[in-house]
């Protein structure tokens, strides 16, 4: 190496930058904490302490505990969510894609995701104490079943028809098939396989597609 070489400087980051690295390691922070303790048991201090920050940083990107725990879920789950349904391998039909990514649902919760699963379920029970907290919870299934109804709008229009019923509904119903084998699983495991996932998904919403219809782009 040169030792007369001059060396160029970092490039400073923007507010904006900073701001955003603060949120993420608070995030990761949070993360920690609430497998440790639960989500009741976590306090804003010790997301600040292992974060390496100040309260005041805290509120300078969240509003709450109950935000931070909110957007975590959207980071962990939706936006996996989202993620796992583009690079899925594309199947033949859409019936096939349905099971696929079901099969694919039950790989998750086998992979390590039950810890989440669990705090979602102890944040339900909080926001059933605590109405006003209600609507920070509800934002997240809103966006799973807008994402799940435009592809179930996609399927039936590429062959010219119309979903059964509305397809937020449709969604919806999908969504609770999720959300119920999963809490079955979690308390009676042998009884409630996360076999049945695939093979549920397919028995019980596949005729509703479309014969031959292509999976959504």
């Amino acid at each position: 190496m040169n030792p007369n070489a001059k060396i160029s400087p970092r490039p400073r980051r923007s507010r904006a930058e900073k701001q955003a690295e603060t949120r993420e390691l608070l995030l990761e922070a949070a993360e920690k904490v609430f497998r440790r303790h639960g989500f009741a048991n976590a306090t804003v201090e010790e997301i600040t302490e292992t974060a390496g920050f100040s309260r005041g940083a805290f509120y300078s990107n969240f509003e709450s505990r109950e935000q931070l725990f909110i957007e975590l879920l959207h980071r962990r789950v939706y936006d996996d969510f989202t993620r796992m349904l583009e690079r899925a391998p594309r199947k033949r039909t859409a019936r096939a894609q349905m099971k696929s990514t079901a099969r694919e649902f039950a790989r998750r919760y086998e992979r390590g995701q039950r810890w989440l699963f669990e705090l979602w379920l102890e944040c339900l029970a909080y926001a059933a104490r605590h109405p006003e907290f209600a609507s920070l919870p509800a934002t997240f299934w809103r966006g799973n079943r807008a994402l799940t109804a435009g592809n179930i709008d996609k399927v039936f229009g590429a062959v010219g028809e119309k979903p059964p019923i509305d397809s937020k509904h449709l969604a919806t119903a999908l969504t609770a098939l999720d959300i119920g084998l999963a809490v079955q699983h979690l308390v009676d495991p042998d009884e409630v396989p996360l076999e049945l996932y695939p093979e549920l998904y397919d028995l019980l919403f596949g005729p509703l597609l479309p014969e031959g219809a292509p999976p959504p782009r």
